[in-house]
């Protein structure tokens, strides 16, 4: 029994949900580059609903989702850096 409690405060203590900068950028992004919430969410494998939920600030992030999601859109969205494109953040080298 005290593993479920564990369990449930490794859950809920994961990470909030998004910011809600972090909201606009993505969608911002979205639609800068044409794109829907169902195309966006087909070129990263995910459910339409995800990208509604993290636009609308319900969902809670995922790194390796938000990831696909920079790269799709071109903007970073985690970090200190975030919202800048991420072409300048490779040319730093």
């Amino acid at each position: 029994m005290s593993s479920t409690n564990l369990d449930y405060e490794n859950i809920s203590q994961r990470r909030e949900k998004l910011p809600q900068d972090v909201c606009r950028l993505i969608m911002q992004g979205r639609q800068a580059k044409g794109l829907s919430q169902k195309d966006l969410a087909s070129k990263i494998c995910e459910k339409p609903q995800v990208i509604g939920d993290y636009e609308a600030g319900r969902g809670i992030p995922k790194d390796q989702v938000l990831a696909k999601i920079e790269r799709i859109i071109g903007i970073k969205l985690r970090g200190k850096n975030r919202g800048m494109p991420l072409e300048t953040m490779g040319k730093k080298k």
